[in-house]
């Protein structure tokens, strides 16, 4: 199993609840589950943990039936596509996206570019 990286405003607690979460989900799916589809017990325990803590996305029923209905009409007219292959092969390429990486790290990696262009436009002058 990947490395697991928790949202960052999980607590100790929060985390351990996530941790139980996963293993109970994976122990009741068995070997059914794929691993593509292992995000979804991701999902389903931080869904979770989100309504343990009251946190909710201020939507009435009638706004979140309003969204499924344009879903499905989007859907319906092959609006909604999915990534192209070449996103694909960029992950199996070892492509690492800016949000798996922890925003400390990632604040660190644009502050060093921006050094790097800063002092290379310097030279230029």
């Amino acid at each position: 199993m990947p490395e697991i990286i928790y949202p960052e405003d999980y607590n100790d607690d929060d985390k351990a609840i996530y941790d139980d979460l996963i293993s109970r989900g994976e122990a009741l799916i068995g070997k059914k589950i794929k691993s593509k589809d292992r995000f979804l017990l991701d999902l389903a325990a931080k869904i979770t943990i989100n309504n343990m803590k009251n946190y909710s996305n201020n939507l009435s029923d009638k706004e979140i039936e309003a969204l499924k209905e344009r879903h499905k009409e989007a859907a319906a007219a092959g609006i909604i596509e999915t990534p192209p292959d070449l996103f694909y092969s960029q992950l199996q390429a070892g492509w690492v996206h800016p949000l798996s990486i922890p925003p400390e790290e990632y604040y660190k990696r644009q502050q060093e570019q921006l050094q790097e262009e800063m002092e290379s436009n310097l030279k230029i002058e």
